[in-house]
């Protein structure tokens, strides 16, 4: 070294500094794997809750139809087996919904009335996996879930 030119120990200092300072080829891949395995581990917990939110509206449309079949009944005293015939938005008019929203008939439409919403029905998008879920509400209120699908 001491035989060494002022340039040549500029340049190795130089050197030092410019290459000497980067991250090397192993540490890259280790950030990239951890990241990999953060990504991996946390995907299934936000696809379950995107899936709570499309619940939690199917949950909110069915409350928005029985209200309305609230009104109908007050106006006309009997409920009604038509999307139509309420005073509120269809939920199924929405360009974008993920559920399929039905009244199903009575035999006694002066007593009681059950909507449905059914995940993936006929003009809804498709459910991912193929499976679908199905819930329903009657006049008191209460949303039940005839084939075991989770609730909020």
């Amino acid at each position: 070294m001491k035989n060494l030119s002022l340039f040549q120990r500029i340049l190795r200092i130089a050197r030092k500094r410019i290459f000497g300072t980067g991250f090397t080829l192993t540490e890259l891949l280790i950030v990239v794997i951890i990241i990999a395995v953060i990504a991996t581990l946390s995907l299934p917990m936000l696809l379950k809750t995107i899936e709570k939110a499309k619940v939690g509206e199917a949950i909110s449309n069915l409350n928005l139809i029985r209200t309305g079949q609230k009104i109908y009944f007050l106006e006309k005293g009997w409920f009604t087996d038509t999307m139509g015939d309420l005073n509120i938005e269809n939920p199924n008019d929405q360009a974008s919904r993920y559920f399929d929203y039905t009244i199903l008939p009575l035999a006694d439409p002066s007593d009681n009335f059950t909507a449905n919403a059914e995940r993936g029905g006929s003009g809804a998008q498709p459910v991912p996996g193929g499976y679908g879920y199905n819930y329903r509400i009657r006049k008191d209120g209460k949303i039940t879930s005839p084939d075991g699908s989770p609730l909020i």
